[in-house]
């Protein structure tokens, strides 16, 4: 007679727990390798080299059979390595018996031009741009007093003499103001801010046309000369504040002006981007 075999209380009130596999690895996501090509690798090398100086301006780079045998390359990758180059405008290449590619310094003005057509597609407002201008120059009028070249009072007395010459032509009276203004940033010397600013004078000159033109078509003469008049004071004050190197006084009242400007050259015009305004 068979036995039945007997179970233990634990076993038979006890809870089955039924392994859980461990889960799968998440598989890495694999991000595509840019693996450059050789005409953009031998750009990269020359590029190099000339932002070095190992290559200088003003001279030809060595003839394209040269540089097929140091580079191991065919004529075509050659030519298609100067032509990434010719786009940057580092390089330009005449055919012929006596061509060959002239070698250029870097050129700020792609980076301006590149700088707008951002801001533009970001729908960037021209408020926007003003707010820049009155946020750093006021800090820079302190440097400058401060740190800036002797010349530095003679220099912006300049400019404000070239705006009372041509007051009375809106363009040529505004050209002389975005001058005088973009002389404030390229006399600190800071070379950042220099190239920055430069992508925005286009915006900060056609807005100041502008506005302006609609000042000077809805007030009297003498009213518009009189607030010129102010602001050339205003103008004269930052002038001999930093001729005194007080820098302190300076920035205190480049802020003030600054503010002034800030709202009578943007008011009314808070949804104005600079695609609109370069577009009109």
């Amino acid at each position: 007679m068979a036995t039945r075999q007997s179970r233990s209380p634990v076993s038979a009130h006890a809870d089955v727990i039924t392994p859980v596999a461990p889960e799968a690895p998440t598989p890495l996501r694999r991000s595509a390798l840019y693996v450059p090509k050789a005409p953009e690798i031998i750009a990269d090398r020359i590029r190099k080299q000339i932002v070095g100086g190992a290559l200088k301006v003003g001279e030809l780079l060595p003839a394209e059979s040269k540089l097929m045998e140091e580079y191991g390359v065919s004529r075509p990758t050659i030519r298609e390595a100067f032509r990434i180059l010719e786009a940057e405008r580092l390089i330009s290449v005449a055919r012929g018996a006596r061509g060959g590619a002239l070698i250029h310094a870097p050129d700020p003005q792609l980076i301006s031009a590149y700088t707008l057509l951002v801001l533009q597609a970001e729908r960037t407002t021209v408020v926007e741009v003003f707010n820049t201008r009155r946020l750093i120059e006021p800090p820079l009028a302190r440097e400058i007093a401060l740190n800036g070249p002797a010349d530095a009072a003679a220099q912006l007395q300049e400019k404000l003499d070239a705006e009372r010459v041509s007051v009375k032509d809106i363009l040529a009276f505004n050209t002389a103001l975005t001058s005088f203004h973009h002389t404030i940033v390229e006399l600190s010397g800071n070379r950042p801010l220099i190239l920055m600013m430069a992508a925005v004078t286009s915006v900060i000159e056609k807005h100041q046309a502008m506005t302006m033109q609609l000042t000077r078509r809805r007030q009297p003469q003498e009213k518009v000369l009189a607030e010129v008049d102010v602001a050339f004071r205003s103008q004269k004050k930052l002038i001999d504040l930093i001729a005194k190197r007080d820098g302190n006084a300076a920035e205190a009242h480049w802020t003030r002006h600054m503010d002034i400007a800030h709202r009578l050259f943007v008011s009314g015009f808070e949804e104005l981007t600079i695609h609109d305004l370069l577009t009109e």
